[in-house]
């Protein structure tokens, strides 16, 4: 059986590295990004559409969507090239040269507005979205992620569009907290509230969740995972994606990582 070939946009960010660490020895490798730190990465702007990039999707099995700006914070106006423009511009270059699966790393801020209320006790992915995080940190003023969270529904939503007309194959991960390097639970602040902490993804279970909706079902037209560590009495379900693509998370936020 010959390898997959798998395209990683955004391939020079936090996400993006560990998932090329990760998948490296599994698939061949594409990986874009508009600024190349790294020497395995090709310079693209994505929100700007140009032949060039979009030969790269050429002969692709899946492509991977990481590339966005990740600052939950930032204004709408910060938005529209990296987050919208970029979003649009891939799925249509993966429709138009025939990938298969589209994985888009969509975000826990699509449902940011359970932060604040009660119930659900279960955050599954069929419950109304409710977009954007009211939140602070350290010493900072009161902020939200409302804009960053409704484009990340844009592109769910878009994904859903693109399954329906074009038979692209499209699996929707709302993220949960990948924090930068080693991101170990024991060196998450002491401060942190307890809706991110109890969100938090090690970086183990990123890539193996991220491989898991690669090698997932092909004839799954759609759908949308969490995408969190197995953490004790965490709200976000993340059986659903177990019974999906079979992930099996092996971390814990409370327990020493193996």
């Amino acid at each position: 059986m010959s390898t997959k070939t798998v395209l990683i946009t955004g391939a020079s960010g936090n996400l993006g590295r560990k998932l090329a660490q990760h998948l490296a020895d599994r698939y061949t490798l594409r990986l874009l990004d508009r600024t190349a730190r790294h020497a395995d990465v090709i310079a693209a702007d994505l929100s700007v559409w140009d032949k060039k990039w979009v030969e790269q999707f050429q002969g692709v099995d899946a492509v991977v969507h990481l590339a966005a700006d990740p600052t939950a914070e930032v204004a709408w106006a910060d938005l529209v090239a990296p987050n919208i423009d970029a979003l649009i511009n891939v799925f249509a270059a993966a429709a138009q040269t025939g990938v298969k699966r589209l994985v888009y790393a969509s975000s826990n801020h699509v449902m940011g507005g359970y932060k604040d209320v009660a119930q659900p006790a279960k955050l599954t992915t069929d419950i109304p979205v409710k977009p954007g995080t009211h939140y602070t940190w350290e010493g900072s003023q009161p902020m939200d992620s409302i804009a960053y969270g409704g484009a990340k529904l844009f592109g769910e939503r878009l994904g859903k569009c693109y399954a329906d007309i074009h038979g692209l194959s499209t699996i929707a991960v709302r993220i949960g907290w990948v924090r930068g390097g080693a991101n170990e639970a024991a060196t998450i602040p002491a401060n942190a509230e307890e809706w991110f902490r109890l969100m938090w993804l090690s970086n183990r279970d990123f890539g193996r969740l991220f491989e898991r909706c690669i090698e997932a079902d092909p004839t799954l037209p759609f759908a949308i995972v969490n995408g969190m560590s197995a953490n004790t009495n965490m709200r976000w379900d993340i059986e659903y994606t177990h019974q999906l693509v079979g992930y099996e998370a092996l971390d814990n936020v409370d327990q020493d990582q193996g």
